[in-house]
Formats: structure tokens, sequence, C-alpha cells
């Protein structure tokens, strides 16, 4: 019966999605596609999973409405108030950034891809250094991934690995408005693999994922409606680079998962999981990550143990800051875990709201999180205002991690959306100066 339920309500949501934003691609589709999934795999019981208790379920449930009713407050508004005059003067075409038809932006991918490779080399040979070989890192996979996680193994500059993700943010919109995808849509993704084999970890292939497809996507809402110029996206271009993205990305997250040598064989799994045993891609551990973290929600909220300070998993980059100045002890990167009956640790954004602010924060967090996203759709749409695009897509990526963790957690949604924030007028300025500079020549 819970099947039927979550798979009733989710679907209720993505219509009602579809109907307040006019796409089908929105935060609310998103947010209902990606708990509900969450849950209904949880509930599928491949694994001998515990029950949710019934109040993680209220928390999901009222985490879910406040959400929407964040959602509903801007919308709301909007139809009882003036709504915002929309730019229909500026065309997309006379966007400061593609006055030189998208040069300064290509230049820029390219600049910060390089970076990006920069950062992956110099912890290859870092690591070269340290094991004496290629192959003897590889083997020694599983001590690296712990040296990782102690932080044992430095950055040559700690915010350069940060600058690839404003390559990722970038080539989405780049992409969209070429309409095909190209090499330079991959080179991004290729400098993050390398160094996430360094790491041995795949939360980085995840966000730039995430991030690439929210910039792309959303990026193409705005390109769809421009009246002076049709941007018609090569469909058949799409599907395949898509499909080679995809698989290009699974196929990598996969390598780092067998050289890693995670364990695969969970007592208690039904049949079916059995036999995806031993499977490269999709494994018995591949269900366990798409499907446990409600469970350790539940877990959570009934053992009831943890003592955590005041934000300090959502503002996590502003504890290693203060423990960076010898004011406050360092704060662990990762989480306790809870076995359910399988250790795990990552238990949703709503364990992170609940630790940080109490039963107020899973109330209040995603009513703000659902209100904020939604003026920034709206705002981006009406004005065309590149900076409150990168907020948007940001904002996309908290509902996209929702299943996982409260993805400001991460120091690299902080420190990218900073530098993306920074760099934006100069590359609007750059495309301008390219433009002049061309008019000039001729």
């Amino acid at each position: 019966m819970s099947l039927l339920l979550i798979t009733a309500a989710s679907f209720l949501g993505i219509i009602l999605g579809k109907l307040l934003f006019k796409k089908w691609v929105n935060h609310l589709t998103i947010y209902c596609l990606i708990m509900g999934g969450l849950i209904f795999f949880y509930e599928l019981k491949l694994l001998p999973y515990v029950d949710i208790i019934p109040l993680a379920w209220f928390f999901i449930v009222s985490s879910f409405l406040s959400f929407l009713f964040g959602i509903l407050t801007i919308v709301s508004a909007r139809n009882l108030g003036s709504k915002s005059e929309i730019d229909s003067e500026k065309s997309i075409i006379t966007m400061p950034i593609f006055a030189d038809d998208g040069k300064a932006l290509k230049y820029s991918i390219l600049f910060f891809s390089f970076i990006g490779f920069f950062v992956a080399f110099q912890r290859w040979w870092v690591l070269i250094h340290m094991f004496g070989s290629i192959p003897a890192v590889l083997v020694n996979a599983g001590i690296i991934y712990r040296l990782n996680v102690n932080g044992e193994i430095k950055d040559f500059i700690p915010i350069l690995p940060n600058f690839v993700y404003v390559a990722v943010f970038l080539v989405g919109i780049y992409t969209a408005y070429k309409r095909r995808f190209t090499f330079l849509t991959f080179l991004p993704f290729i400098s993050i693999i390398i160094k996430e084999l360094t790491y041995f970890g795949r939360g980085e292939i995840l966000f730039s994922l995430m991030e690439f497809l929210f910039s792309f996507l959303l990026f193409r809402h705005l390109l769809n409606n421009e009246s002076s110029k049709k941007f018609k996206f090569s469909k058949k271009n799409a599907i395949i680079a898509s499909t080679i993205l995809i698989i290009f990305l699974g196929v990598s997250a996969s390598l780092i998962r067998v050289t890693r040598g995670s364990y695969e064989n969970f007592t208690g799994g039904s049949s079916q999981l059995k036999q995806l045993k031993g499977n490269f891609i999709i494994s018995p551990s591949i269900y366990l990550y798409l499907s446990c973290d409600v469970g350790v929600f539940s877990k959570y909220l009934e053992r009831d143990e943890e003592n955590t300070k005041f934000g300090q998993n959502s503002f996590l980059i502003g504890y290693d800051f203060l423990s960076k100045l010898g004011i406050l002890k360092k704060i662990s990167a990762f989480q306790k875990g809870y076995f359910i009956p399988m250790w795990a640790n990552t238990g949703t954004y709503m364990r992170e709201l609940h630790a940080d602010f109490g039963i107020a924060g899973l109330f209040l967090g995603p009513y703000l999180i659902g209100l904020l996203i939604t003026w920034f759709w709206f705002k981006f749409y009406e004005q065309k205002n590149l900076i409150v695009f990168a907020f948007l897509v940001y904002f996309y990526l908290i509902v996209g991690f929702s299943f996982l963790v409260m993805v400001t957690r991460l120091n690299q949604w902080y420190i990218s959306l900073f530098i993306i924030i920074i760099y934006l007028p100069f590359l609007e300025k750059m495309a301008i100066r390219r433009k002049s500079l061309n008019l000039l020549k001729e």
C-alpha cells in the first residue's frame, strides 16, 4: 500500500509542478522525483531495511508540504500583486555574454577546465611520489581514500579545485546556446574524473553532473522562449551526447567503486538484488546508495543521540574556517553512521536540517528553499540576469542532493558559487570588448 501512496503522491506533485511552472523541468517536479524515488526504492525492501518510524514519516510529509508552501507563497504573491515586467526588449542574442557569439564564454570554459587538469595532474604527481607508480596508487585505493578522508593529502592551492565547477556551469550555458553537444561539453568532466581517481570518491562527479544538467536545462527554458531567433536543439545530438556523458560518468564512478573494493555481499538481500552482485555498473551497493538515506534519517531520529552545534552541517564551511583560526575544534566532514542493517551515514537533507536547527529546521528550512528558488526562477526568466541564474542553479543543487545530504555542507557549493558571481561581470565585459575590437578591425 505504501508503494502505491508514494507513487500517487509523487505523480500528483510532478503534475502540479508542470501546472505551476509550465515546464516539466522545475524544482517541484525534481523534488518529487528524487525524494519520491528514494522512498519508493527503500520501501521495495530489496535489502532487509528497518521500517521507517512514524515520526520520520511525519517529518518527510511535513518537509514536502513546507517546500510546497514556500513555492505557493511566491506564486500566490505574483497572482495577487503586480508581476514584474518581462524585459521583452532584451533578446537572448543581445545579452552581454553573447556579444561576441559566445567566444569569450568558450575561452573561459577552456581556462577553468585547464585549471581543473592542473589540479588533477598535481594530485597524481603527489600520489605517484608517495606510492611509486600509477599501478601502486590503484592497488592502494582504500588507503588513499582514508588518507583523503582524514585530510592528510593536501592540494597545491586549497581553493583551486573549485575553479573547474565554474567551467561546468558555463559549459551548460554554452551548450544550450550553441544548440549541440561538442567535445568542449565533456572537457570539464574529464578533468574532474581524473582528479576523482586520486580521491577514490564519487561525490564530485555527482555534483558536477547535476550542476551541468541544471545549468543546461534551465538555460534551455530561456532559449525556448526566444522570439527573435529560434534556438532549435538537435535532438539526435542531445540523445547521443547525453547517453555518452551519463555512461562515461557512470562507468567512471563504477571504476572507482571497484578499485576501492566496495563490499557487495549484503546479507538478507532479495534474490533479485543478489543477481546483480558483481555487475560493473548496476550493483547491490548502487541500490544501497539510491535507497538507504531515508532509513538513516529514521534511525537518526529513533536514536536521538547526536549533539550538533547550531548550523554545523548547513554551514560547515564556516566551522572549518574557525577551526583553521584555532577558535573551534575541527569538525569531521563525515557524519555518524547507522546500522539499518547495513552501515550508512547519509540521511537526506532532512537529517542535517533537524540536527542543525531542531524541529523548526524541518519546517522553516524547506519553506525557505522553496520560496527562494521560486523567486530566483521568476526573477531570472523575467530579467535574464546571469547572477540570479547562478543562484537558481545552485539552489537547484540543494534540491538535487536532497535525497543524500544538505549540499551546502560541501565547501565547493559556496566557493564555486562565489567565484562564478565574481567572474560573470568580468566575462560580460570581456565579450563586449571582443565585439568592439572585431568591429574596429572591420
